[in-house]
């Protein structure tokens, strides 16, 4: 029988961390829907009924809803039209004195860290919820004013119906009338993740909890942010997690 002497074990330790050890950790760090290494996907509930009557549900993944709306330049924009593209989704309106004050330059920022890193294909959305005042040419005006590089910004209106619903049923944020809110909307400043294939992603707070959404005033969450777009656009990230659909 063969013995193992110190030094031997010592060679044993040393190949172990070496050759071995790695593959476990990228292996472990794989297997979960949320890692270091992939974005998960919001998830919903869905309903269904069959030809008896009977009720099921399933997980899907959350697709965003199909919506067509104009742009700045008086150009349609539609859910169809971003797929190849990855990119953010936030509600604001041009006369707003609040969040969308101090979120301007986090998402400047954020537009800066994408072409200092040279990701392609990305793109910043923004959608106005008080459409009624923010027509194109208001919408490519405030944009103008705040300095925006509009080559892969793209500031939206459209009906209020059709705004409100997409805050609301598609990205779960809250938008709507409110007289008592300044500048008379009530809105969320929070931002959202969409994939290539039209699906929202969820990334990881720093203490590795699940993040549906960032915070387009705190300069920490846009932080984050730029973290989870390069681990969605570089391809050297892997990308495992199954889509649960039908």
């Amino acid at each position: 029988m063969v013995q193992l002497d110190n030094r031997n074990v010592k060679k044993i330790l040393i190949l172990f961390s070496i050759l071995i050890l790695p593959y476990i950790l990228v292996v472990w760090l794989e297997k979960g829907t949320h890692n270091i290494l992939s974005l998960g996907y919001l998830e919903n509930e869905v309903f269904e009924m069959d030809s008896l009557g009977e009720v099921h549900t399933y997980i899907d993944s959350t697709r965003v809803p199909s919506f067509k709306l104009l742009n700045q330049d008086e150009n349609y924009i539609t859910d169809k039209y971003l797929l190849g593209s990855n990119y953010i989704v936030h509600f604001f309106f041009s006369s707003c004195p609040t969040v969308c004050v101090e979120a301007m330059p986090n998402l400047l920022y954020l537009q800066k860290k994408i072409h200092d890193y040279g990701i392609e294909s990305f793109k910043l959305i923004s959608i106005s919820v008080d459409p009624e005042n923010d027509t194109p040419q208001r919408l490519k005006e405030y944009a103008i004013r705040n300095g925006v590089d509009l080559s892969n910004w793209e500031f939206l209106t459209g009906s209020e119906e059709e705004i409100y619903d997409l805050a609301q049923s598609g990205f779960h944020i809250a938008a709507a009338q409110d007289s008592l809110a300044p500048g008379g909307v009530f809105h969320s400043a929070d931002i959202t993740i969409v994939d290539d294939r039209g699906y929202i992603r969820t990334g990881l707070d720093k203490k590795k909890n699940i993040k549906f959404v960032y915070d387009g005033t705190s300069t920490t969450d846009i932080k984050l942010l730029v973290g989870e777009i390069q681990r969605l656009t570089i391809t050297d990230f892997k990308d495992n997690y199954e889509i649960k659909q039908k």
